[in-house]
């Protein structure tokens, strides 16, 4: 049995499903097994209820054979090169599939990761509460203590990765952003959150915040770029050479053309990015994935030293 996890954003997740799902009769006769999908929330990889699913995966000896999932969460490996974990296999079909120029540095020169898309994630903030002359418009404002802050919890994926690039980039502001900032809900409860003036200030990925911006809500454009969410495609070590061809599915126009409307950076070469390529500092800047990976422990760690859960 081939065991395939798909851990998107929850906007895109129902849908990429489905296509996977339609397209099984197929790939389970190309591939000459029977495929299962699951999800970080199936009885066997959740934990608690944690969106963190790899490392309970890796101690149940049941870590899926290709995975979709965010970068972020092989800060559980920390060192994914020498985990012995991860197959090459993404390299040699990103030499048969390169991906578009504008997310080439994504490219991974250990061959373990293929970038399938990006998810940038922005602040947005209550239009009724904070005057647009109050913001640097820079991930700064997050730290103005006029401001009530909320995030999703610690856990998701989206916290993680603007947490890990806030400690990075502001070392001594950020743990007085922590003792006051709130981690708590979902991305969508996140937004009503706001939207409703009990917060100042908040954090989503940037489709749910286009959608928003008819209810009281303006996105931060900040001038650094927005943070990124890589989705990765990545085989375990040892996985069938044909399971290339759900790369190829997952690379299709439709989803691709799919992603990119719902504010995704789409790796196809063929597929608009639409104008949120004119925000890519943080891509500009990009210092490859040993550092992204760094920069989500090193938060992970400090999460749990102050006693927060994760």
């Amino acid at each position: 049995m081939i065991r395939i996890m798909i851990h998107t954003p929850v906007n895109l997740r129902g849908r990429m499903l489905d296509y996977l799902k339609n397209n099984l009769p197929d790939l389970e006769k190309n591939i000459g097994d029977k495929i299962t999908l699951y999800t970080p929330h199936d009885p066997e990889y959740s934990s608690n209820c944690s969106e963190e699913w790899l490392g309970p995966s890796i101690k149940k000896g049941i870590v899926p054979d290709l995975m979709l999932t965010h970068a972020s969460e092989f800060a559980a490996l920390r060192n994914r090169v020498e985990s012995a974990l991860l197959s090459d296999l993404a390299g040699r079909y990103a030499n048969e599939n390169p991906v578009r120029e504008e997310l080439n540095m994504l490219m991974d020169p250990h061959g373990l990761f293929y970038p399938l898309f990006v998810v940038p994630l922005a602040m947005f903030y209550n239009t009724k509460k904070i005057k647009e002359e109050e913001l640097k418009h820079s991930w700064a404002d997050l730290f103005n203590e006029k401001f009530k802050i909320i995030f999703p919890e610690r856990d998701k994926p989206l916290s993680r990765a603007v947490g890990a690039y806030l400690k990075h980039e502001f070392p001594e502001q950020f743990p007085e952003f922590e003792k006051r900032a709130v981690y708590e809900g979902s991305p969508t409860n996140v937004i009503k959150s706001v939207a409703s003036g009990e917060y100042d200030m908040g954090m989503t990925n940037l489709s749910f915040a286009l959608m928003a911006e008819s209810r009281n809500i303006s996105i931060n454009y900040p001038q650094e770029g927005f943070v990124l969410l890589p989705q990765v495609l990545v085989w375990k070590k040892g996985a069938d050479e044909k399971l290339k061809i759900i790369a190829d599915l997952l690379m299709g126009e439709e989803i691709q053309n799919y992603l990119s409307e719902q504010g995704a950076w789409p790796a196809h070469r063929g597929i608009p990015m639409h104008d949120t390529i004119a925000y890519n500092g943080r891509l500009k800047n990009w210092q490859g994935w040993e550092a992204y990976i760094e920069e989500v422990y090193e938060f992970d760690k400090f999460t749990c030293a102050i006693g927060g859960e994760k």
